[in-house]
């Protein structure tokens, strides 16, 4: 197994780590304080682990079919993760609606059905500018939640809100992009 993809496994297997200690050890902690600061940190640690994937993936011509699977599969994992688990932490639920993160989830299908359907019809149909930066809001909004609870800081609070109505709005914006997109390829000659 090469680095980048060493890389992706041992992100999926922070992730783990840090979804037991969100449900297992924040969700008891009565003030906040250190345990989300240590959350914080797991989660940063992966999503550092995401630029450094890709980057090593591309700078070492080591692009592998399981490290286009398991790279996207490691970053939905992780932040879909956190929206579900931040619906039931009592001290990030009022930062997570439900609906927004039924919207996420719902984009999140789609996309990843049209792309599984398009790619295995020979279409390379990767990810586009606008997912990308949908992809980097939803870190700050998952990491404004992780980081918020340690000292309820206010400024975090704003952060958390306005990531959160940017990841509703990238999130419907590049679903309709990736629909545009599947449609075009597939009337230029695929079959649905």
């Amino acid at each position: 197994m090469n680095l980048p993809n060493q890389i992706t496994v041992g992100r999926l297997l922070l992730t783990a780590v840090l979804f037991v200690l969100l449900d297992v050890w924040c969700r008891t902690a009565t003030s906040g304080g250190w345990i989300w600061y240590v959350a914080f940190t797991i989660y940063l640690a992966g999503m550092i682990g995401d630029a450094l994937d890709g980057y090593y993936a591309r700078a070492l011509g080591q692009v592998t079919a399981f490290g286009r699977i398991a790279d996207p599969f490691a970053d939905k994992i992780l932040v879909l993760g956190i929206l579900i688990l931040g619906l039931t932490l009592p001290q990030v639920e009022a930062l997570v609606p439900s609906w927004i993160v039924l919207v996420v989830l719902a984009r999140e299908f789609l996309v990843s059905g049209l792309r599984s359907y398009l790619e295995s019809r020979g279409t390379v149909f990767g990810a586009s500018r606008d997912g990308k930066a949908k992809l980097i809001i939803q870190a700050i909004y998952c990491g404004a939640l992780l980081f918020y609870p340690g000292h309820w800081m206010t400024w975090v609070w704003y952060v958390a809100q306005i990531t959160l109505w940017a990841t509703l709005v990238l999130s419907v914006y590049s679903a309709m992009n990736y629909i545009i997109a599947a449609r075009d390829t597939l009337s230029k000659g695929a079959e649905i």
